[in-house]
């Protein structure tokens, strides 16, 4: 069972009253958009849903019939998707991601391949081949990447061999950033890189960092205008493109994402603040229009890596983080030594493995998430006996 659906199924009013509004808030981005495109109106927006909760939402999809927020059913949202998918496939652009938003600098090297391809498995499942050819980028979850040459360049190798052209980092895994004024992450990250380790590369898109443009906190169409502005000059004194500002958001975590900012800053900012200075692309279209001969602007990430929270503390430290960390290392061992099989149960056993590695299991540091590892990883080790 979902996290969602169990909220929904709760005896407490307050998990339940979250749960509508965190489903209405996977509704919201396919809604405006197609609220601001039957008005005239050129919405752009990237998402990122991982595999599990695509299938969360399918499942549940009865009870989403019948929740009313504010009046309003929240209705099948994988079906709204694929009808504005459809018909406005320019204003929607999935990135790729892991199937079970496992955190990759602590999941195993070996599932890493499984996380991504289980992703696409489910993505075509629901939207269509031709919808899976649209994704060219890939989020990472927590934005989470290793710093170690090996592992990077393994991880990279991979994300290439599914097809994924680039994909977006926080500026805090980069080389010295720390050293960097406001200005110079600013100019960073408002223009393209190429990461290069050992014999693989691959294009890097950078979040524009929370003192500059913070969506989470609230955030409103004239600041992110002023912003946009601010780093297309300051971006003009070295590069003569456009300044690519992209803002990134937990979309159902907290009350500004979930009940403020599409109404009071995705709508008058595209109703309003789009001009000659300011307008609205996709990463792929931007890369297509602006960068598609060469990016000669090459990065270096720390020898760490990093995280949007900067290091990767949240998943990796902790005596009981450990205990998950290692329960999942084992678990994993086991089942690669375990012959592949095209059976239900083997296919069961390698799923629960995944959603085993999710890094919510670590990163909340609460007994609660803790427990709920515990759940899954005896469901896992039952099914490792019997195969």
């Amino acid at each position: 069972m979902s996290n969602l659906e169990m909220m929904l199924l709760s005896n407490d009013p307050g998990a339940v009253d979250n749960a509508k509004l965190m489903a209405r808030a996977y509704k919201n981005p396919v809604k405006y958009v197609k609220l601001l495109t039957n008005k005239g109106f050129k919405p752009h927006i990237m998402l990122d849903f991982s595999g599990i909760l695509l299938e969360s939402l399918k499942e549940i999809t009865k009870k989403l019939k019948k929740i009313d927020v504010d009046g309003e059913k929240v209705g099948d949202i994988i079906k709204f998707y694929k009808e504005v998918l459809k018909k406005y496939p320019s204003s929607i652009e999935f990135a790729g991601t892991a199937y079970s938003h496992c955190y990759f600098p602590v999941t195993p090297e070996r599932d890493w391949k499984w996380q991504v391809e289980e992703w696409r498995n489910v993505f075509k499942k629901f939207f269509g081949n031709k919808a899976l050819k649209g994704v060219r980028g890939f989020w990472l979850p927590e934005m989470g990447i290793p710093g170690e040459k090996n592992k990077l360049a393994k991880l990279i190798k991979i994300l290439k061999d599914f097809g994924y052209g680039w994909i977006i980092l926080p500026i805090e895994a980069v080389e010295r950033e720390r050293e960097m004024s406001q200005e110079q992450r600013i100019v960073m990250t408002s223009q393209p890189h190429l990461l290069s380790v050992k014999s693989e590369n691959i294009i890097v898109v950078l979040r524009a960092r929370h003192d500059f443009i913070d969506q989470q906190a609230g955030c409103d169409a004239e600041l992110v205008y002023q912003r946009c502005l601010k780093a297309t000059n300051l971006l003009s004194k070295s590069n003569k493109k456009p300044a690519l500002v992209v803002p990134a958001s937990d979309g159902e975590n907290g009350n500004v994402m979930m009940n403020e900012f599409f109404p009071k800053t995705f709508i008058p900012f595209f109703k309003e603040k789009i001009d000659k200075g300011v307008s609205s692309l996709t990463v792929s279209k931007f890369l297509q229009e602006y960068y598609d001969k060469k990016i000669t602007s090459v990065i270096k990430l720390k020898k760490i890596g990093g995280s949007w929270v900067g290091g990767h503390e949240h998943w990796a430290h902790g005596s009981r983080r450990e205990i998950v960390n290692s329960g999942i290392e084992d678990a994993s061992k086991k089942f690669h030594k375990i012959k592949p099989k095209k059976s239900k149960s083997y296919e069961t056993t390698k799923r629960i493995l995944l959603i085993s590695e999710t890094s919510c299991y670590t990163y909340w540091n609460t007994s609660f998430w803790f427990m709920q590892w515990e759940r899954i990883n005896k469901i896992l080790q039952r099914l490792l006996k019997s195969l």
